[in-house]
């Protein structure tokens, strides 16, 4: 699902990285799975989503292409907010618009524009969310 998700969004990338499916097994055993807490949006019989958050950052939200639209990525979003209701922050690709809106739709904001580090050295945006305060009367 994580792969899969990857490829639909961003497959210049994903060729360009040319990570094998061993590659990605690592990196989510080695990184994801020990740095990070992970939570998943799955049926009885596979995955439809995936969160993973380190401090307040959002290191990885994707959902099953085919699942996408249908409130997966918002429900793990809310659960993200309600960790961490201070704020959050999270990176994504300048190019991968949808996610952009998707994030802009939940109240983050773009806080810098930048380029991604080595290997990858794809445009990217770094978005911030804080809870809206109240003016007093």
């Amino acid at each position: 699902m994580w792969r899969r998700s990857r490829d639909a969004v961003q497959p210049w990338l994903e060729a360009r990285m040319r990570h094998s499916a061993d590659d990605d097994l690592r990196f989510f055993r080695e990184v994801i799975a020990r740095e990070m807490d992970v939570w998943l949006c799955a049926t009885d019989t596979a995955p439809l989503g995936l969160l993973a958050l380190h401090a307040g950052f959002i290191s990885q939200l994707y959902v099953e292409p085919e699942a996408q639209r249908s409130g997966v990525g918002s429900a793990l979003l809310a659960h993200a907010k309600s960790l961490f209701p201070a704020g959050l922050e999270l990176y994504t690709h300048q190019s991968n618009v949808r996610a952009r809106a998707f994030y802009e739709r939940f109240g983050f904001r773009p806080l810098a524009f930048g380029v991604s580090d080595p290997p990858e050295c794809e445009p990217d945006v770094r978005y911030g969310w804080a809870p809206e305060r109240r003016k007093a009367p």
